[in-house]
């Protein structure tokens, strides 16, 4: 009897546990994708918002008195900001528009530290939002951080040592926050090509490669010019 109130107890802790982490496997990806979208939010519309406050108070409107409001003011900051973005790239596209952010341009790229931070991004911007230009080329295997210990790697470009050896920069990417990591470079024949894409190489790294597909290599070594 005592086997079978045991049995039993234990049947339904299991029951409990699954129940609980089938629950939280269905919630936590909609609370993260809820605070990520929160955060997006507030942050975009926020930045006008400051500017829609002045504007009511110019005209005597009152200030906001409920989180409403401030939902209402962050919402039309959000709208404003992007419309003020589409009307700065049709600025951008003429003529004067290009003469003018060429100036400050030139103004930025010549001024000390300044112009290394800027040079820097826009680089990174344009590598990865320009259409037909890929920021990650290839999911790799490398030999890191000793021989023998595979890692995920994204070849980014390709360089040359003394005008002679090829090699080729490839990012190493941290686990679970694949936005720090590594950059080495390497020869061509040091690294293996896989079946991974990008977004499966992303998956791997955020789920600690819980998600990671059973066969990852490519039957062949590819060759790349």
């Amino acid at each position: 009897m005592e086997k079978n109130k045991n049995g039993t107890f234990s049947s339904f802790k299991k029951d409990v546990r699954k129940r609980i982490l089938t629950g939280l496997l269905l919630i936590l990806p909609i609370y993260v994708t809820y605070f990520v979208v929160k955060f997006l939010f507030g942050f975009i519309g926020g930045t006008l918002a400051p500017v829609i406050k002045k504007v009511l108070q110019f005209y005597s409107v009152a200030p906001p008195k409920s989180s409403l409001d401030e939902f209402i003011i962050t919402f039309f900051g959000l709208i404003l900001t992007f419309v003020a973005l589409y009307f700065i790239g049709i600025f951008a596209a003429n003529f004067v528009g290009r003469a003018i952010i060429s100036y400050f341009e030139n103004l930025l790229t010549k001024t000390p530290i300044i112009k290394n931070i800027y040079s820097s991004v826009k680089q990174i911007i344009h590598a990865v939002s320009l259409p037909g230009r890929q920021a990650f080329k290839r999911v790799v295997l490398v030999d890191f951080p000793k021989e023998g210990a595979k890692s995920i790697g994204f070849v980014t470009s390709d360089t040359q040592y003394n005008k002679e050896q090829k090699y080729i920069t490839v990012f190493i990417p941290t686990t679970p926050n694949p936005t720090t990591g590594f950059l080495i470079f390497v020869p061509e024949d040091a690294v293996i090509d896989t079946t991974l894409t990008v977004e499966d190489a992303f998956k791997t790294l955020f789920s600690g490669g819980v998600l990671t597909p059973k066969d990852i290599t490519a039957p062949w070594k590819t060759t790349h010019s």
